[in-house]
């Protein structure tokens, strides 16, 4: 009798064991799946965020003149040119461009993080000629850069290809707008959201 219940109690003691190393197992494989979850929430709410400034810069373009979207003096022939549609451009998602005129086709936009010297969430869209426009959560908006020179969250440039039918006004335009993270997590990619729509004069 007294075997047995060494034998029991040994038995008791391993299980025990292996129930604490399988609880243990299971606890690191849950925070492993957090971490994981909490990275893609991020990736996806940057996502989002680049999406929407990018939607933003489509729908001012889309409210502007097309006459003056559509301006040959600003234009030039477009070197990547794949036939009619995009014969002429001006502006650039790659780099930072401007036109013959000076126009700009590019911004930096700031976005205040927690413990900011602004509220958290407060947006700053920075223009190349040092203009700056920022809007709190609060719905107030005041003009300048509170954040400084050198910071950026994203970099936003645009691009407008032409159609070479002789007459400006019958040309259709192709504008498109490229958001770029300027601050991605380590080891990742920059997120890029590339959004394009198509004009008329109609």
């Amino acid at each position: 009798m007294q075997n047995k219940s060494r034998s029991a109690a040994g038995f008791t003691m391993i299980e025990a064991v292996i129930a604490m190393m399988v609880t243990v197992i299971g606890l690191v494989s849950i925070a492993g799946m957090f971490t994981l979850a909490m990275k893609t929430n991020a990736s996806s709410r940057n996502f989002t965020t680049a999406t929407t400034f990018a939607q933003d810069k489509l729908e001012v373009l889309g409210a502007a003149s097309f006459q003056r979207l559509v301006d040959p003096s600003r234009m030039t022939n477009n070197p990547n040119s794949h036939g009619a549609d995009d014969a002429y451009i001006v502006g650039s998602i790659e780099h930072d461009a401007l036109a013959s005129d000076g126009s700009f086709y590019f911004d930096k936009i700031i976005i205040a993080g927690r413990d900011d010297i602004e509220p958290e969430g407060t947006v700053t869209v920075v223009s190349p000629n040092g203009s700056a426009e920022t809007r709190r959560p609060d719905g107030t908006i005041a003009t300048g850069n509170p954040f400084g020179e050198d910071r950026v969250t994203y970099s936003r440039r645009w691009v407008i290809m032409s159609s070479n039918e002789q007459n400006p006004a019958d040309r259709r335009l192709t504008i498109a707008v490229r958001v770029k993270s300027e601050n991605p997590p380590a080891g990742k990619a920059p997120e890029l959201v590339d959004l394009y729509t198509v004009m008329t004069n109609q």
